[in-house]
């Protein structure tokens, strides 16, 4: 946890501002202002929520050590060329994130980050900007940092819900969520958080997985689908982002990946 990174943070109980009460940014514990609610920092990660307590297979399957080991060693630097169906790599994504904020950011938030691979593409293509990577998964989050401190890119990890983001309004001048629309429930709240704390210019870019058209891939999406896996119309998804205050700059899809940018259009 980068300490600096407190003063765009709020509680997610009361809403008042969090600071430092004892330790460091590795070991330690912030309270709000109202010293009525304290939270840990456990292995570098500030933890805003109670236990955990998943609703869905997908989402108790993050909260496995070995899910969260293997995520980025044995299925994400593949899982888009499986998706896709042709060549589609890390570059694509970084390439499109380095690219899509034309202003020097203060802050980037990456919402639902897994082992925060857009989380690093942002640091990297922004040293300047402060970036902060969200999960409800505290094994996923262990492993983002390790990956962060072996990197040496100062990115603070914190233990949030996407449907209650711990951010004042209108502060994250970008916001990268990569792939993990399809796994959350009530999206309706997770959109009109993430339009909440999107500063009047920000910039937003969504990886997320659409419905599939062949015979063989609507089986599969209907296997996963009970899991806690929802696949999407990119038509109802663009509706839903426009109608929170996003216009859409750019759309593609390639097999059922499908990458969408937007700027904000209201505040």
């Amino acid at each position: 946890m980068q300490l600096n990174d407190l003063r765009y943070l709020r509680c997610p109980m009361c809403h008042s501002a969090l600071r430092l009460h004892i330790g460091d940014g590795r070991h330690g514990s912030v309270r709000c202002a109202s010293n009525t609610h304290t939270y840990d920092i456990r292995h570098g990660i500030l933890d805003l929520l109670p236990a955990p307590q998943p609703k869905s297979i997908a989402a108790w399957s993050n909260e496995f050590p070995f899910t969260a080991w293997a995520y980025e060693r044995l299925w994400r630097p593949y899982a888009l060329r499986i998706l896709s169906g042709t060549a589609l790599g890390y570059d694509r994504e970084q390439t499109i994130i380095a690219t899509a904020l034309t202003t020097p950011p203060k802050l980037i938030v990456d919402i639902a980050c897994s082992n925060g691979l857009y989380a690093r593409f942002a640091a990297y293509a922004y040293p300047s900007a402060a970036i902060i990577g969200i999960d409800r998964a505290m094994p996923m989050l262990i492993e983002a940092q390790r990956r962060a401190d072996a990197a040496r890119l100062p990115i603070s990890y914190i233990r949030a819900d996407a449907r209650s983001l711990p951010m004042s309004r209108g502060i994250a001048d970008g916001i990268v969520i990569g792939g993990s629309l399809n796994e959350m429930e009530e999206l309706p709240q997770v959109f009109a958080e993430v339009a909440r704390i999107a500063a009047p210019k920000s910039t937003l870019v969504n990886m997320a997985l659409t419905k599939a058209t062949t015979f063989f891939g609507k089986l599969i999406q209907a296997l996963l689908a009970p899991g806690g896996i929802t696949f999407f119309d990119p038509d109802s998804i663009s509706a839903q982002f426009v109608h929170t205050g996003w216009q859409i700059q750019s759309s593609t899809q390639t097999g059922i990946v499908w990458f969408v940018q937007a700027t904000r259009t209201g505040a």
